[in-house]
């Protein structure tokens, strides 16, 4: 994945969006390459259309230069490219992701349980997001670090790394008029 957020994420950046996410979807009817954009302004249809040229173009690219062998083998597949807006639900997949949305709801989906984490089987957790980390290790990397998240029906605080979460993404809750 890193390989294509490298040939996206300068081109989107230039055009004034932030990369969210890059996911490859798939089945029957072929493999899907989605990116979520976002713009301080909002992404509208119109947007998603004009970048899914621009997109499309910096990926032939890149699919085209002999530096890239593993990109190249990856983008030689059929595939079809979807460019989309974060949507209410919006996916987090950084650190600052998190962070810009401290008091939101989330679910956290993770990769395996996670060890004095909830139940022993545990893998989805529902809470509200009530800060985060940075790595020590790391602390300019933006994909590393941890998510506190608050438990919905207890004062439980799940500390749940970035590396484990497979999937997360903010829960809409219209009663409270957004993401509360």
């Amino acid at each position: 994945m890193r390989l294509l957020e490298a040939a996206v994420e300068p081109v989107a950046r230039a055009m004034g969006f932030e990369v969210v996410l890059i996911e490859w979807a798939g089945g029957r009817g072929g493999r899907i390459a989605r990116v979520y954009l976002d713009h301080p302004n909002g992404v509208s249809l119109d947007d998603c259309s004009r970048m899914s040229g621009v997109l499309s173009n910096a990926l032939d690219a890149a699919e085209a230069d002999p530096e890239t062998p593993e990109l190249t083998a990856l983008l030689s597949l059929p595939y079809t490219l979807e460019v989309s807006s974060p949507g209410v639900d919006r996916p987090l997949a950084r650190l600052s992701h998190f962070a810009r949305h401290v008091g939101g709801r989330a679910v956290v989906r993770t990769f395996h349980p996670l060890p004095d984490q909830g139940s022993a089987d545990q893998r989805t957790f529902h809470g509200r997001i009530v800060g985060t980390e940075v790595d020590a290790a790391d602390p300019a990397d933006d994909r590393r670090g941890t998510v506190l998240l608050r438990s919905l029906d207890s004062d439980t605080i799940y500390k749940i790394s970035l590396a484990d979460i497979r999937r997360a993404n903010l829960v809409y809750s219209p009663e409270y008029g957004g993401h509360g």
